[in-house]
């Protein structure tokens, strides 16, 4: 039997329902607290690579995700003019039956998410989180903004990139870092030639397509700039504007951004925590431990991958403590190589005059690796 009984989840985002549900599949008691009073689920959409869906695979979404999303299994590389440059074929590591990758909007995945965690009968608090952890000997003694106190095995904070959880373990100085480029995406209709994750590399910027179900795409673009310049303009004319490089199939696409409510503009953030995770009984999972630019396009899979490990991990009979080393064992060394690899493709984009052989092998490099066992 497992030395851990009952575990609070704090986030309820996709690393901690995942987490969640892995627990319960293990006969683990297991509560999340959102510190939202309802639902805001962030960004537009989302590249589920092969690694991820075999990680969401071990807890039977990969079918739903499919469903709901749009598959691929290539990344088409053009030029700004639209001319294309190469194609990487990416491998379908769930099997031929399955896409070698996903790209479906966040709320899809989102919701499905959300029906699994009802059919399993996993327990989530809205508008509730932590205020104090109290570590004991036997037990970690959580205090909640409700005023509540309640004992649980095990805390584990899955509340992102500005984890609550953190500060309480770590305290408040150790945040992500801006990597000085600003990510923008906005939902566009899909053309019907667009059928798999296309990149476009402009003069100043790097520029792309993610189909993320029949109708739908979002153009995402990597500006070279910290942050968005301040403007009176809307952020739909601001990003056309930043796209005014790009000609042919992105052009199109371009003029169709036309509405604020289309648009998503955020800062490129990074940070990786050194091991252990862990203090006791209280864990790092996710963008709480890592936080990686989207250039690998693996940030919530790695999350993923977090919550489907540590779920293994707890499930087994080895004492806490051993639990929890074996997770960070199985998961530093991978989630490292997402973050440092991405900020350095970013570092190459934001300089005109680096190789380009260079960026292509290091996301090759980096595909392969991920592309083994978890």
């Amino acid at each position: 039997m497992s030395s851990v009984q009952n575990v609070l989840i704090v986030g309820g985002g996709i690393a901690g329902i995942t987490l969640g549900l892995g627990l319960r599949k293990r006969g683990i008691d297991a509560k999340i607290v959102e510190v939202n009073s309802q639902w805001a689920i962030p960004g537009l959409g989302i590249a589920l690579l092969g690694p991820t869906l075999r990680a969401l695979k071990t807890i039977g979404l990969i079918d739903a995700c499919v469903q709901a999303g749009f598959g691929y299994s290539a990344i088409k590389n053009f030029n700004a003019s639209g001319t294309l440059m190469g194609v990487v074929d990416l491998p379908p590591l769930c099997g031929r039956s399955y896409p070698a990758s996903v790209g479906m909007l966040r709320v899809a995945l989102h919701r499905i998410l959300l029906e699994a965690a009802q059919a399993a009968r996993l327990p989530i608090q809205l508008g509730r989180t932590v205020r104090a952890i109290r570590q004991r000997s036997d037990c970690a003694e959580v205090e909640f903004n409700t005023g509540a106190m309640e004992r649980f095995d095990l805390v584990v904070g899955a509340d992102g990139a500005y984890s609550k959880v953190r500060a309480l373990l770590l305290g408040a100085d150790l945040v992500p870092r801006a990597t000085g480029q600003t990510i923008w995406r906005a939902t566009v209709a899909r053309p019907k030639d667009v059928d798999s994750l296309w990149q476009f590399f402009g003069l100043r910027h790097k520029a792309g397509f993610n189909p993320v179900s029949e109708p739908e795409m979002y153009v995402f673009l990597v500006q070279n700039a910290p942050t968005r310049r301040t403007t009176s303009e809307s952020l739909a004319k601001s990003m056309r504007d930043e796209l005014a490089d790009f000609d042919g199939p992105m052009a199109a696409a371009r003029d169709s951004i036309v509405n604020d409510d289309q648009v998503i503009c955020r800062p490129a953030e990074a940070l990786i925590m050194r091991p252990p995770w862990h203090r006791d009984r209280v864990v790092l999972i996710g963008d709480a431990a890592h936080t990686t630019p989207p250039h690998l396009a693996s940030g919530a899979g790695i999350a993923i991958e977090d919550s489907i490990v540590l779920s293994e991990h707890l499930g087994s009979d080895v004492p806490l403590s051993d639990a929890l080393a074996q997770f960070n064992d199985r998961r530093y060394e991978r989630c490292r190589l997402v973050v440092e690899n991405s900020i350095q493709l970013g570092e190459w984009e934001k300089d005109p005059k680096s190789p380009r052989a260079d960026y292509v092998r290091l996301m090759d490099e980096s595909m392969r690796t991920l592309a083994q066992p978890i």
